[in-house]
């Protein structure tokens, strides 16, 4: 999985986001309780100079402008770039925001996704034009294109059916782009990360049906049920939810001002969710990973006593953690 796409830490030199030299050559990592901490020594591995970042940051004697960016990382349920974003929203200037993005390269793998998610509303926009979409262009480099002109005249219908004015438009249709695009980055880790979670299901489950293993780990069979179930709703949720979404396309066929608000309300909340459950699993596949894979897909048996140690320190764990983004994500109504 490429290093954008880990939810669960955040190399503070990603994105120019701090001058102090110490603090930007460290790391956010979210524990198995799902609490950041600062890795100091930014090396590979969870368990390497962990510190709170709230006492690291007085050490250092952070600036008031920084110890503001590192307290508003510090309230991101997972560290993914939407996140990120919607986290330091209120301390950082236009331009640095503006930096803060997936890179190009992995912006062009979002190309199905996003075409399928926003075709009814650049449909909507695009009528009387000869223009498509090949790209991943966003919605706002067609309004710098050459049928600017036929667009401002669908956005005047638009705005007229919104109720809203036709110069407030444009920045709602910027906020749709970005939730579109923001939806459509969660599909694409969700895609990739899902066959990983199944395989550490697998693992449980194996260890769940070993011969004689109740008896010998009394309570084990209880948990590992409760590791299985909760992990196999994060995949039904999660693909119902994307699934769900899909219904976008359809969207400015029937929009209202209340439907616009209601679905920009919905996947504020939504995203914080999507996010945490993504980032608590990878934690745990991540772990697993690192103490069972030999290479090339192949991982090491190990014994059921190493096993079950694994899993009652690394995979049992703060469950309850993900309780409310599961209860968020099961009841998504996205009334598109």
């Amino acid at each position: 999985m490429e290093p954008i796409d880990l939810f669960f830490e955040l190399p503070l030199d990603r994105w120019p986001i701090f001058e102090n030299k110490s603090l930007s050559r460290s790391k956010l990592v979210f524990g198995y309780d799902m609490k950041p901490q600062l890795d100091m020594f930014n090396t590979d591995g969870m368990g390497q100079g962990l510190r709170d970042p709230v006492s690291a940051a007085v050490e250092m004697r952070l600036n008031d402008s920084e110890r503001a960016r590192l307290a508003g990382l510090l309230k991101a349920t997972s560290f993914d770039v939407y996140s990120v974003r919607a986290a330091l929203s209120e301390v950082l200037s236009d331009t640095e925001m503006a930096q803060i993005k997936i890179p190009e390269k992995d912006q062009a793998l979002l190309q199905t996704y996003l075409t399928n998610y926003s075709r009814g509303l650049l449909a909507a926009l695009l009528v009387g034009t000869d223009m498509t979409v090949t790209s991943r262009a966003s919605l706002s480099d067609i309004m710098q294109s050459e049928a600017r002109g036929a667009v401002l005249h669908n956005i005047l219908d638009i705005s007229k059916k919104l109720g809203i004015k036709p110069n407030d438009i444009v920045t709602y249709i910027g906020k749709l782009s970005e939730i579109i695009l923001a939806i459509s980055y969660y599909q694409k880790v969700y895609d990739a990360f899902a066959p990983q979670q199944r395989e550490l299901l697998m693992f449980v489950k194996k260890l769940h049906d070993e011969p004689g293993v109740g008896a010998q780990f009394p309570g084990l069979k209880q948990d590992a049920h409760n590791v299985m179930t909760k992990g196999r709703n994060s995949l039904v949720y999660l693909k119902a939810y994307f699934d769900q979404f899909k219904k976008v396309e359809n969207f400015f066929a029937t929009i209202t001002p209340e439907k616009f608000k209601a679905l920009s309300d919905a996947v504020e909340m939504q995203y914080r969710a999507l996010g945490r459950l993504v980032c608590f699993w990878q934690i745990r596949i991540d772990q697993w990973q690192r103490k069972f894979s030999v290479g090339k897909g192949e991982r090491r048996e190990g014994t059921v006593q190493q096993r079950y140690k694994f899993f009652k320190e690394t995979i049992d764990v703060n469950l309850d953690k993900i309780d409310e983004s599961l209860e968020v994500i099961r009841l998504a109504e996205l009334n598109i």
